[in-house]
């Protein structure tokens, strides 16, 4: 065994390489299953234009099913989620990408009919087929055909290709549902400025020729309760997930209640079974009998797998699983009463897809990773949670968190004396969180020397309702100074350089990054922004329906000024652009032509003021690409190098 070569920090050789990251890597979406237990597995796949293929396992083996030319893929509420689904008859229904029409699979044959014909101005997601008759699907509407978006939930008859609206009238909707005996149906919807987790509402409704009778309101309240994952057991009972006692919690209801009932687990009281719905279909728990549970718990931003027994409502984490995290969106699904499949990550395995026994110890199946690379896991930095105190007077003796991942490579290691340069990543929504799962994009970074924070700032998920309605009126403020705090720490604790920290993120990431060079000009060297918004009175111009109402909420809370002057200066104060000659840090902008969420337009004008007020700031447009970060293999590689350089050279040891 030799010994760890001595070298700088950010300079060491690492066995992952850009492409590894894009073009070699996959992406998976979500996860279906028949009753026979054939899983079928959305692959995001970057090395063939961004497709998203449904993958079929049987028996262990895996066989494309969705011809070469479909997509499933879909952008209702501009992020998508729910393009397929599974049908009794052992069909697939799909919305496709390309053609925006709604089709039905055979995947024994790989054979494809039209459910929908195409129209470039309407989407559909979200899809559930009654349980006797395969050809009537329930689905959800986005029509922009008017200019103005209309979401409503529809029914499709696959086999006389017609589509029917059986509710209208909200702003949005999700998770409609058949009951198992086919004569009820669930569902939430919700209205503007309500996001999927500050208020939202369930309704059941008897179901008859078609039609809805007798609509229902279980649970939720505008502003005040979010309800989530509407799912009826196979008795005929509906579970739901309700925040109401300020952490998302179980409710169950029986036809003929009154109410719902609130499932305490003494326990897990503190964690949540649910998620900030940015996308649809959201599965995270699944009812493999009447008495039993199998869910993804959060608690402090990293998810568990845990089986509940109603009977005595008692809990076990199964240790063969224990490891498993970043369990969220479409990512569980039952394969028979005693398995189920799951989308998962571990501090040593990026997100992959799992077979896992529920009632033996046996380790879980790999169906597939999305990762090709194979490497010791010597080379990977564990994320370790922290909490660190925040220094800004508005919220005295409170505390932000973070995960905390530092340089490994047990080929180097650094000269006496010094530190490593740190990049604190900050993630989008901004109500969502970072969980401790392995993401080879930061191995690539730590195994090269750097180290990294995951910060979940106030605003995050994985902490209670409490603190994601922390950010409310002080967007672009508690956030940025959360992000300083994080680094402060690091620093006062003597594990990072004072002087070569970084900032980076995505859309609203991106945003806090900008802000952060503006509002703490001499604690920051670098930052790249990804989708990023610099103008927060162009972004509620321009943004898209979904989330038209949202940033009044997370500018104002609910103090909105009565005058446009009162919120032209609120909207100044809080968009980097009009504060671009305080910056001195080194500023990357990545765009996609296409984002409709962030026009290029944010990117464009960012980069130029910076560079009108003196300082360094270079943009890099993707042309094709939406909001986020590149799907294609190409535009990835390119990033990834991009970012790389700017790194090395803003962070890099100066001589």
């Amino acid at each position: 065994m030799t010994s760890p070569t001595p070298a700088p920090f950010g300079t060491w050789e690492s066995p992952i390489t850009p492409e590894t990251v894009t073009s070699q890597g996959i992406s998976f979406s979500a996860v279906a299953t028949t009753p026979d237990g054939t899983i079928y597995v959305a692959e995001g796949r970057p090395a063939e234009e961004a497709r998203c293929c449904i993958v079929e396992w049987r028996n262990g083996e895996p066989r494309d099913v969705l011809p070469k030319e479909y997509s499933a893929r879909t952008a209702v509420h501009g992020y998508g989620g729910g393009a397929f689904a599974t049908i009794s008859n052992g069909n697939i229904v799909f919305h496709d990408w390309k053609t925006h029409g709604v089709y039905i699979l055979d995947p024994a044959t790989s054979s494809v009919t039209t459910a929908v014909e195409p129209d470039p101005k309407i989407y559909y997601a979200d899809f559930n087929a009654h349980p006797q008759k395969p050809e009537l699907i329930l689905a959800i509407r986005e029509d922009q055909r008017s200019g103005e978006a209309i979401n409503e939930l529809v029914l499709i008859n696959s086999v006389e290709k017609t589509i029917k609206v059986v509710v209208s009238g909200a702003d949005f909707y999700s998770h409609a549902r058949f009951n198992p005996a086919g004569d009820r149906v669930s569902w939430i919807q919700w209205n503007h400025p309500d996001m999927p987790w500050t208020g939202t509402e369930v309704f059941v409704a008897s179901w008859v020729d078609g039609a809805l009778e007798k609509p229902v309101k279980l649970a939720g309240q505008a502003g005040e309760e979010s309800i989530t994952q509407p799912r009826w057991g196979p008795d005929g009972t509906l579970f739901f997930v309700s925040d109401r006692s300020g952490y998302w919690q179980f409710y169950q209801w029986s036809p003929g209640s009154d109410k719902p009932r609130a499932i305490v687990i003494e326990g897990l009281e503190k964690g949540e079974f649910g998620h900030p719905d940015w996308f649809l279909a959201s599965c995270t728990y699944v009812l493999p009998n009447p008495d039993t549970i199998v869910a993804a718990w959060t608690y402090e931003a990293a998810e568990r797998l845990v089986i509940i027994d109603l009977k005595t409502n008692t809990y076990t984490f199964p240790s063969h699983v224990a490891s498993l995290t970043g369990i969220r969106d479409s990512s569980v699904a039952l394969t028979s009463p005693t398995s189920i499949t799951v989308i998962a990550s571990t501090p040593t395995s990026p997100s992959t897809v799992y077979h896992i026994s529920l009632t033996t110890d046996s380790t879980p199946t790999i169906l597939r990773s999305s990762t090709l690379l194979t490497i010791p896991e010597s080379f990977y930095s564990h994320a370790k949670h922290i909490s660190f105190p925040r220094t800004t007077p508005t919220h005295p003796d409170t505390q932000s968190h973070a995960f905390f991942l530092p340089p490994t490579n047990p080929n180097y290691t650094s000269p006496p004396g010094q530190l490593p340069p740190l990049i604190i990543s900050i993630h989008g929504g901004p109500t969502a969180h970072s969980d401790p799962g392995l993401t080879m994009m930061w191995q690539y970074y730590t195994t090269r020397g750097y180290a990294v924070a995951f910060l979940n700032y106030a605003g995050s998920s994985g902490y209670g309702r409490a603190y994601r309605t922390l950010l409310n009126g002080s967007w672009g403020l508690l956030d940025v100074h959360d992000a300083a705090d994080c680094a402060r720490y690091l620093i006062s604790t003597g594990q990072v350089h004072p002087s070569r920290v970084g900032i980076t993120g995505g859309s609203s990431g991106g945003y806090a990054a900008l802000q952060a060079i503006c509002d703490f000009p001499s604690l920051w060297a670098a930052a790249i922004s990804i989708s990023g918004i610099s103008d927060v009175e162009a972004l509620v111009a321009d943004t898209h329906k979904f989330e038209s109402h949202y940033a009044f909420r997370l500018l104002f809370d609910d103090n909105v000024p009565q005058t446009e002057e009162e919120k032209r200066t609120v909207y100044r104060a809080r968009s980097p652009r009009f504060k671009a000659e305080k910056i001195k840090a080194m500023t990357l902008l990545l765009q996609g032509t296409e984002d409709e969420i962030v026009p290029l337009n944010q990117a464009q004008a960012m980069a130029d003021d910076v560079q009108r007020s003196g300082g360094v700031a270079k943009l890099v447009i993707f042309e094709g690409e939406g909001h986020g970060f590149p799907r294609k293999a190409e535009n990835g590689l390119r990033a990834m190098k991009e970012e790389e350089d700017w790194w090395r050279e803003s962070l890099g040891e100066k001589q």
